[in-house]
């Protein structure tokens, strides 16, 4: 199997340069998280002594003239998948590692393209130039990876047939393992991917169980890692742009019901059901907002639907004013199935249920209903026997 690694390391970073130029040759770190949870997503090669995952306090703390950019998870995911896109116009085979890092199977295209000089350029002029983009070729994951790290953005780099000699003298911080797990290969010594190759695969194994047969067998060139094409799942997308940002819940609930009901107008979803919702948005003068939503049972009603993602905008409302509204509807299905009770009173209950649920996403609270409960069924006082609370589905 022959595969190419295409790496784009800072892509978050890159992303934020090209869309504000003043960024450019300044280092930059990018956050995300809330509170005191904050942490560094990505940082430009300028911001020294900052690495991925650190504390965005201690981070500053390091270098203090690097400009903060608050991360935009749905943008960088945006750009990304449309990167993959555009690889897979050129090989039917495009494996997503993780943002930034994709696996290409070139097995039985060079016939296509002429030779593999072409097929590599091919691939090349898929990623835009900004993002600076490096390619390796091997004969697995893990050396085409190696191979990508030590190339440049013009010149790619192939691992040779003699893979071991080829990792021999490279750090064992390649290897893609847990921090803790190459901090002990370190600890016993062990800084090369010729000194993890030079042991036996046992004791490595005895030490650090499945890590470290891996381990053992990454140094000596061995990858058995399968390729795992990108799965296509069919979506429906509505979108609405707001003439002003908005903040209230009603305004957005109104919105989400609208977007609701195109999706559910469309040809695509006539008999067929929805697993999953995705409601995003555009920020005013902020980063995007997302929130996935899976529904416990697949719906394919509008006001079902508007009652779960109402709940789900009154406990996790967007940070800031929003632009843009947008709905994704996913995991698409053509059937459904709930299981009804056997029983006429429990079916009785489960009805009341839902029609109070769609009173309260009609009237935007609870609505007016309540219930007769025993409280000291056995008092002398007729007050305290009962009392009337309000109906919680």
């Amino acid at each position: 199997m022959k595969l190419a690694c295409i790496l784009i390391s800072h892509l978050p970073v890159k992303i934020e340069r090209q869309r504000d130029p003043r960024l450019r040759g300044r280092p930059v770190v990018v956050a995300h998280g809330a509170g005191s949870r904050r942490l560094v997503l990505d940082c430009s090669p300028e911001a020294g002594g900052v690495l991925p995952d650190m504390p965005l306090q201690e981070a500053m703390g390091r270098c203090k003239e690097a400009a903060l950019v608050e991360a935009d998870p749905a943008h960088y995911r945006e750009v990304f998948d449309r990167l993959l896109d555009r690889l897979e116009q050129r090989s039917p085979e495009v494996e997503e590692a993780s943002l930034g890092l994709a696996h290409v199977r070139l097995d039985g295209l060079e016939a296509l393209y002429g030779s593999e000089a072409r097929l590599i350029t091919a691939l090349l002029h898929a990623i835009p130039r900004h993002l600076d983009a490096r390619m390796g070729i091997g004969g697995g994951k893990f050396p085409a990876h190696v191979a990508a790290t030590l190339a440049s953005p013009d010149r790619p780099v192939k691992a040779p047939e003699d893979v071991g000699e080829f990792l021999a003298p490279l750090s064992v911080d390649l290897l893609p393992l847990p921090w803790a797990v190459r901090t002990r290969l370190r600890g016993f010594g062990l800084r090369t991917l010729g000194d993890v190759a030079a042991l036996s695969m046992g004791p490595l194994q005895a030490q650090l169980g499945r890590d470290g047969k891996t381990a053992w067998e990454l140094a000596c060139g061995i990858d058995p890692r399968p390729l795992v094409p990108r799965t296509h799942e069919e979506t429906v997308i509505e979108t609405l742009s707001f003439s002003t940002p908005v903040v209230s819940l009603e305004t957005l609930t109104t919105a989400t019901d609208v977007l609701l009901g195109r999706a559910f107008s469309r040809p695509a979803l006539r008999g067929r059901y929805a697993r999953e919702a995705l409601l995003g948005g555009r920020l005013f003068r902020a980063a995007g907002w997302q929130r996935r939503v899976s529904f416990a049972e697949p719906l394919g009603d509008r006001q079902r639907a508007l009652y779960v993602l109402r709940h789900v905008l009154d406990t996790h409302p967007p940070p800031g004013p929003l632009e843009e509204l947008s709905l994704t509807l996913g995991r698409l299905t053509g059937e459904a199935g709930l299981q009804s009770s056997l029983f006429n009173d429990v079916r009785r209950e489960e009805n009341l249920r839902e029609a109070v649920r769609q009173l309260e996403v009609r009237l935007g609270r609870r609505p007016p209903i309540y219930q007769v409960r025993e409280v000291e069924p056995w008092s002398r006082i007729p007050e305290r026997r009962q009392a009337l609370v309000q109906y919680v589905p």
